[in-house]
C-alpha cells in the first residue's frame, strides 16, 4: 500500500498496518483496516466500547457508537505499535459544531463575514406558487431555508431543479437583484421559466448577450452565461449581488479554468448561493470540491485536506506528483453532503407518475477495414490496460503542457481509435435507424463526431425524412426554435444531436426512444442526454438504445461508464447503481404499441401487419407460464375439432396423429418449462418477444394483470414465444400447419385416398 509521510511530503511504497474510521451518521462510526491490525487486544477495546462486527453492503468492519469513538481512539493510541490510525477529519468536527448564523472565510488575505440574522419561514412563500409545487419540491425549499439559502440542489435530471431554485430565491426578494449564471444555450430557457413561475415581466429580466453590455440598474433578474461572466467580471463584482443561482454548476468543477476563476469569487461572496446540477460529480469525488468551496468556504478551504480523505491519493503514473483521481471513505462523504451541503432526490423516488427509463445494449457490426485499423493501433499500446487509460480522460482531453511523451502518444492512439469507432458503425447505424423509421418511431439520435452526425443527416435527406439538428454550430435562437419544432410537429421523425452540445438545457419529451450511435465515457453526460426525453412531461417509458460496435472501443467505454456510475452513485446517492442494460442483437429493435413498448424480431413483421397486436413487456411468473401452456393446449384441441371436415378416409389416421401431438405437446411443455428455468438461472440475457396470436395475447395479458405482474425486468422467468413455438413445432409455423403436413405425407403413401381439401384449415391460420 501507499503511505503518506507528512514530514517528507511524499508517498512511500511500504506495507503498513492501518485502522480507518469513517462516519456513517450522527450516531455511528464504521471501523475498517488491514486484517493483521485487528489483534485480540484491539477487538477487546472495540467490544469494551460497545462495538460490534457488521457486514455493510459487502464491506466488513466494526460499528462503534459515536459517543465511544474518542475513548476507543485513546485506548488504541496507548498501544506501542506501528499501526496507522486514520481518525475522523477535522472538517467533520467543524461541521458538527456549525454556527448557521455566520460564515467566515479568507479571500485573497481578506476576511469575509456573512451574517444571517433574519429568519424566513416557508409560510411566507407565494400561495399560487406553493400550490403548483410537489411536496418533495416544498421539502427542498425548506431545506434551502435551513441552510440560509446556501445549498447545492443536486436532484436527478428532470425532477424540476429550475422551479425549486426560483421558488427558494423568491423567498429572499429583499436581497434582489437576482443573478443567474448558466451555460450560454440556457439563457432563453431561464427567461421563459422565470416568466412562467414567478410572473415577472420580460422587461424586468436582462439577458447579457456580449461582453460590452453592462448590467442595467433597474433589472430585477440578470441572466449571464459563464463565458460572458469571465469577460464582465469587474462589472458583476461592482454590483455586489447578494443572491445568485448557478445552473449546471459542474461547469465550475475545475478551479484552474478562466470560467471558475471569474465566477467562483462572485458566488462565494453572495449571502444566498443556489447551485444546480443533476451531476454534482462527473466521475470522481475531486470534481465536487470546488462546489463545496463555493457553498461553505469556511469549511472546505483546503483541497489537500479533502483530497487525502476522499480521493484515495496515489503516485501518478504519467506526471510527477500525486494523483487524486481515486475515491475513498465514500459513506462518510455521502453523509457529509446530505446533512450539511446538498439535497438530492431521484426521479424514481419522487415522481411515481413518471415512467421508468430502460436501457438496452444493441450489438451492431463494425466495418472490417476500420476495425482492423483500431486493433492495429491498440496493438501499439502493448500490455497497457485500456480501461485504465480511458479512465484518464485520454480520449476527450486536449494535449496538456505537463504531459510526458508517452502519455501524448497514448492519447493520440486512443483519440484515433475513438474516431474510427464512430466511422466503423456508420453503415450499421443507418440500417438500425431505418428500422425505427419503418416502424414509425420518433426518436433522438446522439453522436459525438461530426462525420457520424453528417452521415445520419445525409441519410434523412436522401430518404426525405424530416429532422432537426442541434450541435455546436447551431445558435441559441435557432436551437430554441428547433426544440419547439420537434416538440410540436409530428412530421419531424428524428432529432440529430451532438452528445456534448445537446445533452443539457433542452426538453424533447415528444420522443420516448433515444439511440446512442456513439458514447461519451463520462456517465454524467450520458445521463443528461438520456434525460432530454426522460423528464417531467414525458407520458411514456423512455427506451435508451446503446449501439455497441463489434471490434471497436465501445465495450471499453461502456464498461468505464458502468464503473464510474457505480463509484459516483456510492457517495452521491449512498448506494451502488449501474446502467442495468439488457443486451440484444442488431435485428432486435423497440416498437411502440398502443400504450407499451416491446421488443420484437424482424420475423414478426408480417404478423404485426396482419394483426393489431398491442405490445407488452410484462413479466411472467411460473404460474403464468403454466396457464399459458394450458391456453396453447386448449388452442390445439380447438383446431383438432376443426379437422372433422377432412375426408372420412383420413379421420381415423388424423385422430391418431392428433392424439400423438397432444401427448407430445404436454411432454414438450414440461421439458420447455424446465429449460426456461435453467436458462434463467444461467443468464439474464433472455430475449423478450411478442406473442404472435392476438387472441392468445389478450388472454395472457389478462393473466398478468390479475397477478399484478406489471413491473419491468423483475420476474424470475420471461417467456420467449419464438423459442416456445420452435419447441412445439420444429418445422411448422403452427400446430395446424404441422398437422396438415403430416396428413399430406400420409396421403402420398396411400394413393387410393382422394385429394385432401385444406382450404377450410387455411381460413384459420391466424
Amino acid at each position: 500500500m501507499q503511505y503518506f509521510n507528512p514530514q517528507k511530503q511524499k508517498f512511500q511504497q511500504i506495507w503498513k498496518q492501518e485502522l480507518n474510521f469513517q462516519l456513517l451518521d450522527e450516531n455511528r462510526v464504521f471501523m475498517t483496516g488491514t486484517f493483521t491490525a485487528f489483534t485480540d487486544e484491539v477487538k477487546s477495546f472495540i467490544k469494551q466500547n460497545n462495538g460490534y462486527f457488521f457486514n455493510l453492503d459487502g464491506e466488513k468492519g466494526w460499528i462503534i457508537p459515536i459517543s465511544n469513538y474518542q475513548n476507543l481512539i485513546t485506548s488504541l493510541k496507548q498501544q506501542q505499535t506501528e499501526v496507522v490510525i486514520k481518525q475522523l477529519p477535522k472538517l467533520l468536527q467543524k461541521l458538527q459544531n456549525l454556527n448557521m448564523k455566520e460564515i467566515k472565510y479568507y479571500d485573497n488575505g481578506q476576511l469575509i463575514t456573512l451574517k444571517y440574522d433574519n429568519q424566513i419561514s416557508y409560510e411566507q412563500i407565494d400561495k399560487t406558487l406553493n400550490e403548483t409545487l410537489y411536496q418533495y419540491q416544498r421539502d427542498c425549499i425548506k431545506q434551502g431555508l435551513k441552510f440560509n439559502g446556501r445549498i447545492l440542489i443536486a436532484d436527478d435530471m428532470g425532477v424540476g431543479k429550475t422551479v425549486q431554485s426560483l421558488a427558494l430565491a423568491s423567498m429572499y426578494r429583499q436581497n434582489w437583484p437576482l443573478l443567474i449564471m448558466c451555460p450560454s444555450p440556457l439563457r432563453l430557457n431561464w427567461q421563459d421559466e422565470i416568466i412562467h413561475w414567478l410572473k415577472i415581466h420580460k422587461i424586468d429580466i436582462q439577458i447579457i448577450n456580449c461582453g460590452k453590455e453592462g448590467v442595467r440598474m433597474n433589472a430585477k433578474i440578470v441572466i449571464v452565461s459563464y463565458d460572458i461572466c469571465a469577460k464582465i467580471k469587474d462589472n458583476l463584482v461592482s454590483m455586489k449581488f447578494q443572491i445568485c443561482i448557478a445552473d449546471e454548476c459542474h461547469y465550475l468543477k475545475s478551479s484552474q479554468t478562466i470560467r471558475s476563476q471569474a465566477c467562483v469569487p462572485i458566488l462565494r461572496q453572495c449571502k444566498q448561493t443556489i447551485l444546480l446540477t443533476g451531476t454534482p460529480a462527473l466521475a470522481k469525488p475531486k470534481d465536487l470540491f470546488n462546489l463545496l468551496n463555493i457553498i461553505r468556504p469556511d469549511i472546505f478551504s483546503n483541497f489537500k485536506e479533502f483530497g487525502y480523505r476522499y480521493c484515495d491519493p496515489k503516485l501518478s503514473r504519467f506526471t510527477k506528483g500525486i494523483d487524486f483521481d481515486g475515491a475513498s471513505n465514500l459513506r462518510e462523504l455521502h453523509f457529509l453532503l446530505t446533512n450539511y451541503i446538498m439535497i438530492r432526490r431521484l426521479k424514481k423516488d419522487v415522481l411515481s407518475q413518471l415512467p421508468e427509463k430502460r436501457r438496452v445494449k444493441v450489438r451492431i457490426p463494425g466495418d472490417s477495414s476500420q476495425v482492423k485499423q483500431i486493433w492495429a493501433l491498440l496493438h501499439q499500446l502493448g500490455n497497457m490496460d485500456i480501461q485504465q487509460l480511458i479512465n484518464k480522460d485520454s480520449i476527450f482531453q486536449e494535449q496538456q503542457k505537463d504531459q510526458n511523451d508517452q502519455l501524448v502518444t497514448v492519447n493520440t492512439i486512443l483519440q484515433k481509435c475513438y474516431i474510427l469507432t464512430g466511422q466503423a458503425k456508420i453503415k450499421a447505424i443507418k440500417d438500425y435507424i431505418n428500422t425505427l423509421f419503418e416502424n414509425n418511431i420518433k426518436f433522438l439520435f446522439f453522436a459525438h463526431h461530426k462525420d457520424v452526425l453528417d452521415a445520419v443527416q445525409e441519410y434523412c435527406i436522401q430518404n426525405e425524412i424530416q429532422f432537426i439538428r442541434i450541435d455546436g454550430n447551431v445558435g441559441i435562437e435557432q436551437r430554441h426554435q428547433n426544440v419547439q419544432t420537434f416538440q410540436n410537429d409530428d412530421e419531424i421523425r428524428i432529432a440529430i444531436l451532438s452528445i456534448t452540445s445537446a445533452n443539457y438545457g433542452i426538453t424533447l419529451t415528444a420522443a420516448s426512444t433515444i439511440v446512442f450511435g456513439e458514447m461519451h465515457w463520462t456517465p454524467a453526460i450520458m445521463m443528461q442526454a438520456e434525460d432530454r426525453a426522460h423528464r417531467i412531461g414525458q407520458a411514456q417509458c423512455v427506451d435508451c438504445h446503446y449501439l455497441i460496435g463489434d471490434g471497436t472501443l465501445d465495450d471499453h467505454i461502456y464498461n468505464k461508464i458502468e464503473n464510474k456510475i457505480n463509484t459516483v452513485s456510492n457517495f452521491i446517492d449512498g448506494q451502488k447503481q449501474n446502467l442495468g442494460a439488457l443486451e440484444f442483437s442488431a435485428e432486435e429493435v423497440i416498437v411502440k404499441g398502443a400504450s407499451k413498448p416491446s421488443l420484437f424480431t424482424d420475423k414478426c413483421e408480417s404478423v404485426l401487419q396482419e394483426v393489431n397486436v398491442q405490445s407488452s413487456v410484462q413479466t411472467l411468473t411460473e404460474d403464468d407460464i403454466e396457464e399459458i401452456y394450458q391456453l396453447l393446449e386448449s388452442r390445439t384441441k380447438e383446431k383438432q375439432d376443426q379437422s372433422t371436415e377432412l375426408p372420412n378416409l383420413l379421420i381415423d389416421n388424423a385422430k391418431n396423429i392428433q392424439d400423438d401431438l397432444s401427448s407430445e405437446l404436454k411432454n414438450q411443455c414440461y421439458s420447455l418449462k424446465q429449460q426456461l428455468m435453467d436458462k434463467q438461472l444461467s443468464t439474464n440475457k433472455v430475449k423478450k418477444e411478442i406473442i404472435e396470436d392476438n387472441k392468445e395475447f389478450n388472454n395472457i395479458q389478462k393473466i398478468m394483470e390479475q397477478n399484478q405482474q406489471q413491473s419491468y425486468g423483475k420476474a424470475p422467468i420471461k417467456l420467449s414465444y419464438e423459442y416456445l413455438k420452435s419447441r412445439l413445432n420444429v418445422d411448422s409455423k403452427s400446430t395446424e400447419q404441422g398437422l396438415k403436413k403430416q396428413l399430406i405425407k400420409l396421403n402420398n403413401k396411400k394413393q387410393s385416398i382422394p385429394q385432401i381439401k385444406i382450404d377450410s384449415l387455411d381460413q384459420n391460420d391466424n
